[in-house]
């Protein structure tokens, strides 16, 4: 007896939100709104202790996934690969990259129930659930959580005899813009929505004008401004095209200038917020520059040849 005791406690315990699987493939475990409830509990309650655990940098767990701009709606999120090994104090939290992507396929998951009983599931419940989980891929940098979300959420929960909040509504829309400009790199998309959300929906954010007019007039003081002085979910989507502004300033730099200060070009190049020096410069964008001192010299003048003397004429040929 007692050594089945035993067995018995060294028997894995079964994730209660891994245990849940999907709709499309036969689970019918969410099938009803009470069962839709409780799961979702229990991700919320899920999503709170990963912040616990991940309080000291939560900016760095919510990064851990390996990002991509797949638009993809049916890429499940990749768990990274460990980069060291836990330390005795911290060995039995998981890796951030693991609850993170089971947050992410539990909330897909969620979801897929939720449109499969769409008749019986109560409206005001589903917002909420889409509300929640577009929030958070959005901080976890996964479009193909948050994306067919977003526009789900705009086009189908938000209806004349169910409307979402208007300050609702306009989040969502400076989200979409965002990720349309950011992201995909798709101006006119961008401003084709902000121009319908301003008929549509009285929608006016200069946050969202600043970013729009930085990125299409190339002004990365701006772009860099911005985003500092915005929160967590909108910088989140912003993030996407910290790349391209960075190159972007770069190449504008090594146009104009000689030879610049390092602590100029570094900050003002990159944002100045995260972890940048010279040598990491220089290393992600294969610079060939060369630093002197304090100085970096993109390119040196060009030497004149001295001039040749003008030939002397003679009295003879003169005359």
């Amino acid at each position: 007896m007692q050594s089945r005791a035993q067995g018995s406690r060294l028997k894995p315990v079964a994730d209660s939100l891994e245990n849940v699987g999907f709709v499309s493939k036969g689970d019918k475990k969410l099938l009803n709104p009470q069962a839709q409830h409780e799961y979702y509990d229990k991700i919320v309650a899920r999503y709170m202790k990963f912040c616990a655990n991940h309080s000291k940098d939560l900016d760095a767990a919510f990064a851990s996934l390996p990002t991509s701009s797949s638009g993809d709606a049916t890429s499940n999120p990749p768990a990274a690969l460990p980069s060291s090994r836990p330390t005795h104090a911290d060995k039995d939290i998981p890796r951030a990259s693991t609850e993170l992507s089971t947050l992410l396929l539990s909330l897909r998951k969620l979801r897929e129930a939720i449109l499969a009983t769409a008749l019986t599931t109560p409206i005001d419940f589903t917002q909420r659930v889409y509300m929640f989980s577009i929030r958070l891929s959005i901080r976890a940098q996964h479009p193909p959580s948050y994306f067919p979300s977003l526009r789900y959420s705009l086009d189908k929960l938000h209806s004349k005899s169910h409307p979402l909040p208007d300050s609702v509504v306009k989040e969502l829309v400076a989200y979409l813009i965002l990720d349309y400009a950011c992201r995909q790199g798709d101006m006119v998309s961008a401003f084709e929505l902000r121009s319908r959300a301003r008929t549509d929906h009285a929608f006016s954010d200069q946050i969202i004008d600043q970013v729009l007019g930085a990125l299409m007039h190339d002004d990365w003081v701006v772009f860099w401004r911005v985003r500092k002085t915005v929160d967590s979910y909108t910088r989140a989507v912003m993030n996407w095209a910290v790349d391209r502004v960075r190159r972007h300033a770069l190449k504008a730099v090594g146009s104009a200038y000689l030879n610049v200060h390092v602590s100029w070009i570094v900050g003002g190049c990159t944002g100045d917020d995260e972890g940048w020096t010279w040598e990491k410069l220089v290393e992600v964008e294969k610079l060939g520059w060369e630093k002197e001192g304090e100085k970096i010299v993109i390119r040196r003048p060009k030497t004149r040849a001295p001039a040749k003397p003008e030939p002397v004429q003679s009295s003879t040929a003169s005359a």
